[in-house]
């Protein structure tokens, strides 16, 4: 294969994983803050949203890995001008492949807006956050259900794990006030869209808007955000213009995760952007929903007249 058709190749295929493992992990994030914990769980005790923390470790987990095996690759590949042929030596290993990009050597220029994503984030989660990633990853989290039904000592214990990291974990008063933001927009565009005659042709929208945010179960999620990001950012350094045949990774990567915390949330979870203009636009909103309100057919059907 001539260089020109090698190097279309590596583009191609890195390009192309590399944008595979980052909806992965998003979709994942997204998911998973919508799993219900103590105090968040409903009156009678429902577990029929459980099955939303399956659907997003399995994205989150599988999106992570690949990240991590990108990271590794392409940080050898700079190095001795070979990709490795062994990354199946890590499986579904989720902590050994965190401690092997760990023990990369920076091969890249350090970009200044993101070196301090460079090392290994420290949470106080862990090691029981990493631990359940694995044991999903592995297998025993991912088929639990399906064993339990033929093994009866099988453990079903993944939502009993999460909600132990969940008891523990805490968010930033600027996520809660996102967390709150979003749930005002949800209502105030349910009623301007009702009251504007299209309430059946938007009902799959208001459904989206609906979908809940339970605070703790975002607390973790954020802890695994940033094990993304500082992936990320190893990757981010073994590709910006480390070798022309490298594409630079960092386009499809950072405009996702290179961000704070509470910046990640508001983007790309909560979605919401501007506060202080979301803030205004929600103010005129409530204030047209009270003036209707207090319209009097309005008022008595709010006294069941």
């Amino acid at each position: 294969m001539n260089d020109r058709r090698l190097t279309a190749t590596i583009w191609e295929s890195l390009v192309a994983e590399a944008q595979f493992a980052t909806e992965l992990s998003l979709t994942g994030l997204r998911r998973l803050c919508s799993v219900p914990t103590a105090p968040d769980l409903f009156p009678w005790g429902s577990k029929d949203m459980n099955y939303a923390l399956h659907v997003g470790m399995y994205s989150y987990s599988s999106g992570l890995e690949r990240l991590c095996k990108l990271a590794i690759a392409c940080n050898e590949y700079v190095a001795t001008g070979e990709f490795p042929k062994n990354l199946s030596k890590y499986s579904h290993k989720t902590g050994k492949l965190l401690d092997a990009v760990e023990a990369l050597t920076p091969v890249g220029p350090v970009v200044s807006t993101r070196s301090k994503y460079l090392v290994r984030p420290l949470d106080r989660l862990d090691p029981d956050l990493t631990s359940m990633v694995e044991r999903f990853a592995s297998g025993a989290g991912r088929y639990e259900h399906l064993d339990s039904l033929s093994n009866y000592d099988a453990k079903v214990s993944s939502y009993k794990e999460w909600s132990a990291l969940a008891a523990g974990a805490s968010v930033s008063q600027q996520v809660l006030a996102l967390i709150s933001l979003k749930e005002r927009m949800a209502f105030a565009i349910q009623s301007e869209l009702v009251d504007n005659g299209l309430q059946w042709s938007a009902q799959r929208v208001i459904q989206d808007l609906e979908h809940p945010l339970y605070k703790q179960s975002v607390g973790v999620v954020l802890s695994l955000f940033r094990k993304v990001r500082w992936v990320g950012a190893v990757l981010d350094d073994a590709t910006s213009y480390t070798r022309p045949e490298l594409p630079i990774l960092s386009e499809v990567f950072s405009r996702i995760f290179i961000h704070s915390s509470a910046d990640f949330f508001n983007y790309h979870i909560a979605r919401i952007g501007d506060e202080e203009t979301i803030g205004d636009e929600l103010h005129a909103a409530y204030e047209r929903i009270r003036i209707r309100e207090a319209e009097p057919g309005n008022q008595e059907l709010r006294n069941g007249e």
